[in-house]
């Protein structure tokens, strides 16, 4: 069935898809961080060769995919065990706070692997957080789930287009603590 101008309307005057949205957006904004520019931050900050870089910058990735699964499956069984008001919230409220911590411990570990363990878990945090966005997205829209996961993705994207020039002027101009700094903010607003 084709998505209707007046299905996304509708969509749009839907306070929870909205909130979704929202939150959804400053998740984002931490996985286009950990996803776009981990690799620089390894080789730039942490000082690995480009070849090690390159290797130990696939282990958040091997995480994020870790993460999309668990926090998937786990959704499911929060929502039979708990409902879907609670089930759906439950790991977006204690992952994306936990990102937040650990993308500071990212900037503060003395040891550089260390600084890859916590980049890895900060960005399997934000995935675990996947499946619960988009099943909350379906089950509030019904039969409007094509325009309002629409919706949701792109205040995703908004999150990647808001990310890309702040974090690329911050690391340059004044280190990425500060660019991580704003990836757990992100991270903590989008849990509340």
């Amino acid at each position: 069935r084709r998505v209707r101008l007046a299905d996304v309307l509708r969509v749009l005057r839907d306070r929870n898809i909205l909130l979704i949205s929202i939150s959804y957006l400053c998740m984002n904004y931490v996985f286009y961080l950990l996803g776009f520019w981990c690799f620089l931050y390894l080789v730039q900050e942490r000082h690995f060769s480009l070849l090690e870089g390159g290797w130990l910058a696939s282990l958040p990735y091997a995480a994020a995919a870790l993460g999309g699964a668990i926090g998937g499956i786990s959704s499911d069984r929060l929502c039979a065990r708990w409902g879907v008001r609670t089930g759906f919230r439950a790991i977006p409220l204690v992952a994306l706070p936990l990102a937040g911590v650990l993308l500071l411990l990212t900037v503060q570990a003395s040891n550089a692997y260390w600084a890859v363990a916590a980049l890895s878990f900060a960005f399997g945090s934000i995935e675990l957080t996947e499946g619960p966005y988009l099943a909350a997205a379906t089950t509030v829209a019904r039969q409007h789930t094509m325009a309002a996961t629409g919706v949701v993705n792109t205040g995703g994207n908004i999150g990647g287009i808001i990310a890309t020039p702040i974090v690329a002027a911050l690391s340059a101009n004044h280190g990425w603590t500060p660019a991580f700094v704003t990836g757990s903010v992100f991270a903590v607003v989008s849990a509340l």
